[in-house]
This record gives C-alpha cells, structure tokens and sequence, in this order.
C-alpha cells in the first residue's frame, strides 16, 4: 500500500467519530441493496452471511479498533467507580497515601542524589576530606598535578553596620578562585581577582542574592559600595544568583580567604577548612585520590606545631556531591523505603478489596463471556479498573506530595544546599504517573485473573459466590499477611523512635532551662580591643537586667547549651605533655559570669563556683566539668591542678568541679573530638587569639514569662549601641526544644506511615473476611442449621482472621528484626531490637486484627439458614 493510501485512510478513521452517523446509513443503504439483489437472483438472502458482523468488519476498517475498545473500558470502568463510591472513595484515598508519599520522597531524592549539581561539569567536582588550616591551601596548589584546589570555609558571623539598623550575617572566607574551580560565576559584576587573598587587598566583598534583595533591595547601583563588616570596610564587588547555595544556604556573603604566612594564628590554627577540587582534563577520581594520599603525609611535617601521626590519615577525594548530601543519604534512603512500605500496603490492600468485588461480578463476568467476551477481553477491561483507581489516587497523590513535601523538608538540615528550590516538577509527575500505571496493574493483575476464571454453566444457572478457585482464596490470605507484616515493620520502627524520643526528653540536660530567657548580643570584636570596655559593658547589662521587675537572676554566656555552637580552644593540661601522639586537645570554652551556674541551675559537684571577685587582676582561675576531671585526673581530686590555652604562659588554677552538660546535643555531652569542657570567668577569659569574646548572649532568670518582662527585657538589649546587632529574644526551653526538632518531625512521620499502614491494614482483613463470609454462606446456614451456636460460628471467624494475622505478624517479626538495624543511626537508648517494642506492636496488631474481624463474625452469626439454604 503506497504513502497516499495510507495517509487517506488514517485521515477516513480519523473523521469517523464526525461522520459515524451518516457512515452507518450508507453502509445500511448498500447492505440492503446487496441484500435485495442477491434475493432477487437467488431468492435466498443468506448466501450473504451475518449482516450484523458484516456491519461490525466495517466499522473496524473505519476507525482505531483498540482506541474504541479502550476508551469502551474507560466508560465502563468510570460506570462503576460511580456505581461503588465507598469502594472507590477507599481505594483511591488508600492509593494516594502510598503514592503520595512516594511523590515528596522522589522529589527529595531527585533534587539531592540524582540531579546533578548547578555547576559546569558538575561530575568533575571533588572534595578532599578533613578540614586543613589556610597553610595549606597554597600547598595542595602548588604540588598537585590533577585537580585545581579552593577553600570555602563553613561560615562565620559578621556584623553589618552602616546600612540602617546593624545586622548578624554569615558570611564564608574562599580562595579568590573558587567561583571558577566550582564552575559557575556572578550573576553581576564580578568575581574575585587573582592576589586578592593578599592583606590590603583583600577588602571586597561578593552578597548572595537574598541578602542584596532584602538589604539592599536589589538595587543594581549597589556594585562599588562599600559596606562595613566587623569595622572593616569592603567594597561589593558582585551578586550571586538566586540559586548559589554553596557551602550552605545560610551563607550570604563571601569575602577572600587571606592568606598571611606573617599572621601566624590565622595562617596555621584559627579555623581548619575543607578544600574543594575540580579534576584537570584527563584526571580521573583514582588519580585525584592517589595524589591526596601521598599529599596529607607530605603536609603534616609542615605543622610549626606537634600534630598527631593520624591527622587526616584517611584523607581522599570524593564526589562533591557526596560530600554536600553526606548523612543526610541514610535518612533519605529510610524514609524513601518507608514510604515504599506505605505504596506496598495500598497495593495489597486494593487487591485485596478487588479480589472481595469480583465476588459480587461473576455473574456479570460469566453473562459478558456468554456473550462472546474473551478472557484477554475481561483481564483488559479489569486491568483498565484498576488502573484507573491507581491514576485517580496519583493525581490525589500529587497534592497529597505537594504538602508532604514540606514535612520532609523539616527533617532534614534547612542549610542544605538546593533543598528550599525542592518541588514537585513535570519529572517527578512523569515519575509519579508511571509508578501509578505500574500499582495499578500490580494490584488489579491477581483480582482480573481471579475473576476470568469464570465456571460459565455453574455461575449462569445457580448464581453462586463458592465457584471462586481455592487457589485465588489462598493468595488473598497470601496478600493480607504480607500487609500485617509490613504494617509490622512500621509500627515496631515508629515505636523504637517514639521510645528514642521519650528517652530523649527524659535525659537530664545538665541543666534546667525553665524559666530562663536568653538574646544575643553582638559587638563588633574591635570594640573589645581593650578588656575592661567589654566587660563594663556587661556588668552594666546584668545590673541593668536585675533592676528589671520580674528578673530573679542574670548572667552572661559566650555560647549556650544545645544552640549549636561549639566554641572550642586548644589547651595544654597539667601532668599530661603534648607529644606526637597525644597534642594539645580541643576543649568546649565557655566565657560566664559568676552567676551563670546559679541561673541555669547548674550543680557543684567539688570546690567553688566562680565569684565576682575572679577578676582581670586577680589569680587565673577556671571550673571544669566532671567527665573533664575523671578523664584527666581518674584517681585524685582535679582541684588545685591547672590548665591554660596552648598559646598562653599563664596557668589557670581549677577551683571547681561541675555537672557535665549537654552543650552538643540531648544524646552526648560533646563530640568525640572534643574531650573536655573548661568555663572561665568572663572577665579572665580568652579566645584562641587571646582577644576577650565580644558576642556574649544574656540570660536572664525570671519568675514568669510575661509580655513585660520580655519586653524590658529586649528593649534593654536594644538599647545600646547602634551598631551593635541584637538577637530575638529566645525562651532557652525553646532552644532545648529545637535541638531535637529534627528527631521528632521523624518521629512523626514514622507514625504517619505507621498509622496510615494499620489502617489500610484493618480495612484489608475486614475485607478479606467479609470476603471469606460471603463465599461461605451457605457453609454458615448449613452449620447454623444443623446446631451450630453464634459463639460457634464467631470462633470459627475469629480463628480463621487470626490464623492470617499471625503469619503476618511472624513474618513480620523476622523482617523487622532484619531492617530496623538499619535505624540504628536514628535511635537513642533502644536497641533496634527492643523486646518490648515487639510485643507492644504485636499486641496492637492483634487488638487491630480482632475489631477488623468483629464485625463480619458478628454479621455471620446472623445469618438466616433457612434463606441461605433457598438461595443455593
């Protein structure tokens, strides 16, 4: 068949559905004068055959055959959607849920493990692992031969003064180079200069996006301004676009990293950063990781300080992309297979409510395969259902993920770079809309064929509801134990969180946050270069604060329990000298006055807190906590010893033992790398660079949280300097209370899934078992009526749900025992095996199972024998 006459005739089928009625009357027109004609040759009209089939023969060349029959099941299956609403209403909120779920989840995973990072040849990115002192930027410069190197530190506060009302931003030093090794540039003006990482030329200063929209208001002519930070003043020399988020979204400015062999604190021990690479044409990742192993070993010699024989030792080269997701992959991977759990359950749980309405269709099925219907023909049109249902629930699904979306956003760091541009996009409704048609035909595969299995004469004569296979019985049972058991699952993961939780809030903090109200308050660090302004101006802040009525007690902190921050400083010990092996450890350092212990409640466990008499000019002096003096001075009493920062000649004395806090988070009291806690006196004490600590926070203890007293008390703050930031006023309750946000918005959610899983669960065996009625009927009468009592028949119901309810929960037993150690990670003082969370979720499940059960028992014992009986 030539071009033309194939495009003739797809152009005929195409105009049919317009021109179908008067296709039809022509059609009847020349059958009948066939008709007519081979009568009045033959006298006999049905040499012609079957008109109504040559009539159907002609419709299928004039139009799409499988486009007519599709949309034909379509119809139909919207017919009895409407026909079943509470069965409908059920399966597509059922689906929903998993497919829902699935939809935030597949965002998330897209945005941060698949899609590739915002830069030019973003799979040429590496970072180089362990954080290193500016010294060596230059050297990896200088020595490697297959990637070009940068700094971008974490992130450190500035004060911005001189542009209305000072503000605290967070701002990160980088290499001059480090817009062009990570590949990308300003949005306006331009980027760092070669040699501006020099002293004296280093005065510039590129904004991120949000801070130039919200301070500067976008104004465009704000290139060449120049800003003050930290009374320093840099010119602005370029904008980033909306969406540079590196290392962190909370960056909002960077400013060259200077490097200054002549400033020795800075270049060597101030603050250790990661360095980032991008691989030369030709490099690969195992050259790359090849040169950093032989370059950390090189580096450490270099040290004009003893640094430990391991330090970075386990130092390479990996993906950036994996370095900016880092722990946050576990978490994604957990929930992104819990809410698989969530879909998995939907399925079984539709196929399980198909499987109980083909029951109701078999006479309907065996009439349509009387009528000619092929088995192919009914799996199509069931498919079509179920189908259908599965892309009705996606589209609920979609909304249902847009708001899911922001939940798990909760879970994760907010800092997290690209996660607030995280939204549901065409890839993810592609995504969503293929895993719809692929639950659709998982869940209604099992009930089609169920059903197609049609005993025509038994069914057509007798109508009954016992001709369904054995073999199909069994898989319901089969499908119904595979929910409990991942309902299970769930349910013992939600528990052990929930148990975590509970330990959490539970453990004694160190510390009682009740009733204490805290602000930062942050001069500039320049304004500190004399001591005794520093701390006059606090010791008029406190008795300021206790004038206040209301205020019971107050004190000053350069850091707070559980908000954080981690000030750290490098310390040499008495009785324990630095050696390769062993240098000076990094101790937690915290800058108080006097009556910091008292207002947080803080116990003394040996000697004496810190008075107002350990002044500047008094002996040094510091309180330590107790794991510090145990780890230290094991076997004698800490008291009398010293300690001093490793760049000080001056000793301080310990005079005090206190309680150990949790200043990192509610489940340690520090990080590993931070063996000791050591408080100094405000006035005595000293950063690694010797200066006094400018940003102090204010805590006042108060007798209530009144709107008056709040306000006193911010007001109070406020009214310094002018260009001196002040914070929001913050309960410190609320501050405990946000370190362990993120574990409880998992908890949460693990409870959703928990709880949407049990309930699809419970409507599944009540469906099985009302399934399992129906089919026994006339079993039930026969029983009924030859003696059998209502306690009889309701045992006999009851059994036959706790015999598939109990496969379910051994199976779910064992996985549960095999998955939950993947939680490990997330849990706080439960094993992941927790005995009492199994049996606590076993007898839930069970208790679950019974009233799921109930109900079909108890409608069973009501059955009538005698009009069972008749209706076989």
């Amino acid at each position: 068949m030539g071009v033309p006459k194939q495009l003739a005739r797809l152009c005929r089928r195409l105009l049919f559905r317009w021109r179908r009625d008067q296709l039809h009357r022509d059609l009847t027109e020349e059958l009948d004068f066939h008709l007519q004609q081979k009568q009045a040759e033959h006298g006999d009209p049905q040499e012609m055959g079957n008109i109504t089939i040559a009539k159907e023969n002609c419709h299928d060349t004039w139009s799409f055959m499988t486009l007519e029959r599709f949309l034909q099941d379509l119809r139909f299956a919207f017919r009895m959607y409407a026909r079943s609403p509470v069965f409908t209403g059920i399966s597509v909120l059922s689906l929903a849920l998993g497919i829902g779920g699935n939809a935030a989840m597949f965002t998330l995973v897209n945005t941060l493990l698949v899609r590739p990072l915002p830069y030019a040849q973003p799979d040429r990115l590496l970072r180089i692992t362990g954080i290193y002192p500016r010294a060596a930027v230059p050297f990896f410069e200088q020595r490697s031969h297959t990637m070009d190197i940068a700094a971008v530190s974490q992130g450190s506060e500035f004060n911005l003064t001189g542009q209305g009302s000072a503000m605290r931003v967070t701002g990160s030093f980088a290499s001059p180079n480090f817009l062009s090794v990570l590949g990308t540039s300003v949005a306006r003006g331009r980027s760092f200069l070669p040699g501006e990482q020099s002293p004296g030329r280093d005065r510039v200063v590129i904004l991120s996006h949000s801070l130039w929209k919200d301070r500067f208001a976008a104004d465009p002519s704000v290139l060449g301004r120049v800003i003050r930070l930290n009374d320093v003043d840099r010119e602005i020399v370029g904008i980033m676009s909306p969406n540079f988020s590196y290392p962190s979204s909370k960056v909002e400015l960077w400013i060259p990293m200077r490097l200054d062999p002549s400033n020795f604190l800075e270049y060597w021990g101030s603050e250790f950063v990661p360095l980032i690479a991008r691989l030369h044409p030709g490099a690969n990742l195992a050259a790359a990781q090849s040169e950093v192993r032989a370059l950390v070993p090189a580096f450490r010699p270099t040290f004009p300080y003893p640094m430990a024989r391991d330090f970075n030792a386990d130092s390479t080269a990996i993906p950036l992309q994996q370095d900016i997701v880092g722990d946050v992959r576990g978490k994604l991977i957990i929930l992104l297979c819990s809410v698989g759990f969530v879909l998995l359950i939907a399925c079984a749980n539709v196929a399980s409510l198909l499987l109980s309405r083909a029951t109701t269709r078999r006479k309907e099925l065996a009439l349509r395969a009387a009528l000619g219907a092929g088995r192919l023909r009914m799996i199509r049109q069931l498919l079509t259902e179920s189908v259908g249902l599965a892309l009705t629930g996606a589209a609920f699904g979609i909304l249902l993920g847009a708001a899911a979306l922001s939940i798990f956003k909760s879970l994760l760091p907010s800092t997290l770079p690209g996660l607030a541009a995280a939204a549901i996009d065409w890839q993810i409704v592609a995504a969503v809309t293929a895993l719809a048609i692929f639950t659709g035909l998982a869940s209604g595969l099992a009930p089609a064929l169920s059903a197609s299995q049609v005993d025509l004469s038994e069914t057509m004569k007798t109508g009954s509801q016992r001709s369904t296979s054995s073999v199909w019985t069994r898989v319901r049972s089969v499908i119904i134990a595979g929910e409990v058991a991942l309902t299970l699952v769930l349910l013992v993961s939600a528990g052990l969180l929930l148990r975590s939780l509970y330990k959490l809030t539970e453990t004694n903090p160190g510390f009682d946050p009740a009733h204490i109200l805290t602000i930062q308050i942050s001069p500039n660090q320049s304004s500190c270069a004399k001591r005794a302004a520093c701390i006059a101006l606090y010791d008029r802040l406190l008795q300021r604060t206790m004038d206040i009525p209301g205020v019971k007690s107050a004190a000053i902190a350069n850091s707070l329990p559980l908000d954080g921050s981690l000030p750290t400083l490098a310390v040499d010990v008495e009785g324990h000298p630095k050696t390769v092996d062993h240098p000076a450890p990094l101790f937690w350092f915290g800058a108080v006055s006097p009556d910091y212990f008292s207002t947080m409640h803080i116990p003394l466990l040996e000697g004496r807190y810190l008075t107002r008499s350990d002044g500047p000019l008094s002996s040094s002096v510091v309180v330590i906590s107790a794991a510090t003096a145990w780890r230290y001075w094991p076997n004698e009493s800490a008291i009398g010893k010293h300690i001093k920062a490793t760049d000080n000649s001056k000793w301080s004395t310990v005079v005090g033992i206190v309680g150990d806090v949790h200043q990192s988070s509610l489940s340690e009291h520090l990080p590993p790398f931070v063996p000791g806690a050591v408080y100094m006196p405000y006035a005595q004490s000293a950063r690694q660079d010797g200066e006094i600590p400018a940003a102090m926070v204010l805590l006042a203890g108060v007798y209530s949280e009144n709107v008056s007293v709040r306000a006193a008390i911010q007001h109070l703050a406020e009214d310094q300097d002018a260009n001196v930031p002040v914070g929001r006023l913050q309960p410190l309750e609320e501050i405990a209370s946000r370190s362990i946000a993120d574990f409880r918005s998992t908890m949460r959610v693990f409870l959703s899934f928990a709880a949407a899983a049990i309930l699809l669960a419970a409507i599944g065996i009540y469906g099985s078992m009302s399934y399992w009625v129906s089919q026994r009927t006339y079993e039930i009468g026969l029983r009924v009526a030859l003696g059998a009592t209502p306690q009889g028949i309701l045992s006999l119901i009851l059994g036959q749900g706790m015999k598939v309810t109990l496969y379910g929960i051994a199976g779910g037993i064992v996985a549960a025992l095999l998955l939950t150690r993947f939680l490990t990670v997330l849990l706080y003082g439960v094993a992941a095996t927790d005995a009492l969370t199994f049996a606590l979720v076993t007898v839930l499940v069970l208790a679950v199972a019974i009233l799921a059960t109930a109900f079909p028992a108890w409608r069973a014992t009501r059955i009538d024998p005698l009009k069972s009986l008749r209706a076989e």
